[in-house]
């Protein structure tokens, strides 16, 4: 009995702990909201969940894609490697969850989340 009243302090302590420690998905975040943002889903979505961003800023990537091709002459088959450079939107939002909580980075290609970074603490 003593060692579960000494014990029992400990185990108080701890689950406040884990009540007090964000529960992060891999490659995700929750808002302020509660609600779950993770890597796949749609700018809207994001939105929707955890209202809008605190920043936000779009940039350009260029990309170097190779296509392959194989085309036939007679009896004789010739395969030959196209490049083409493309260009990626690629927008950033940023969301200052206040001091008590990291701020997130929230990248986005094609409209869907491709990742989520952590900063320092927020200043909000």
């Amino acid at each position: 009995m003593r060692i579960s009243l000494v014990l029992l302090p400990s185990l108080f302590a701890l689950m406040w702990l884990v009540e007090q420690t964000p529960v992060y998905a891999d490659g995700g975040f929750r808002c302020r909201s509660g609600r779950l943002v993770s890597v796949g889903d749609g700018m809207g979505d994001v939105r929707d969940r955890c209202g809008e961003p605190d920043f936000a800023t779009r940039r350009i990537e260029k990309r170097t894609v190779k296509h392959r091709y194989t085309r036939r002459i007679g009896n004789v088959e010739e395969s030959y490697i196209e490049e083409q450079e493309i260009e990626i939107p690629i927008d950033e939002w940023t969301y200052d969850l206040g001091p008590s909580s990291f701020i997130r980075y929230v990248s986005f290609e094609n409209g869907q989340v491709i990742d989520v970074a952590t900063g320092g603490y927020g200043r909000k």
